[in-house]
């Protein structure tokens, strides 16, 4: 049967093996396997906080985004502005040339107008002229000077007419 010597001698070998395989091959196993644990851990940790920057990264990119979009907004509404100024500006001076213009259309209407007064004035003045010194070179009657005086004036009429188309 078995004999209890072979049994303490087989725990023996037992303890022995043990105790050697704890030694040389469990306990570097345990020491890689904790490296390689705390390896992971420390990959973990950089990771997340790898991931919280890159949390801010993105909250900062979105705060600079919006303000961009309001520089934009802002640039855009300065811009709308400064077209409707220089629209009113351009229209007040193209209002205020044409005032001008109308101005100046006047004046010449009205110098023109002035002229030709003056030339009837002065035609007006001649056909008198004429009148009268046809009159005193006949040495007629009062009758015969206003009948002399309204042949002159209808014959001088028709003439101007005839002159003047």
């Amino acid at each position: 049967m078995l004999r209890l010597d072979g049994i303490v001698f087989t725990l023996i070998n037992l303890l022995i093996l043990y105790v050697a395989l704890r030694h040389f091959l469990i306990g570097p196993i345990q020491s890689v396997l904790e490296q390689r644990k705390q390896l992971i851990d420390g990959q973990f940790a950089s990771a997340a906080g790898k991931e919280e920057q890159a949390l801010q990264l993105k909250g900062q990119y979105e705060g600079l985004l919006a303000d961009a979009k309001d520089q934009s907004r802002k640039i855009l509404e300065d811009s709308r502005v400064r077209a409707q100024k220089e629209y009113e500006s351009r229209v007040m001076e193209a209002e205020k040339q044409a005032g001008h213009i109308m101005e100046k259309a006047r004046k010449d209407v009205e110098t023109e107008k002035e002229r030709a007064m003056d030339g009837m004035q002065k035609q007006v003045a001649q056909v008198a002229m004429a009148a009268a010194e046809k009159i005193l070179t006949q040495n007629a009657t009062a009758a015969s000077n206003g009948s002399i005086y309204d042949s002159y004036i209808a014959g001088a009429g028709e003439s101007h007419e005839s002159d003047s188309n």
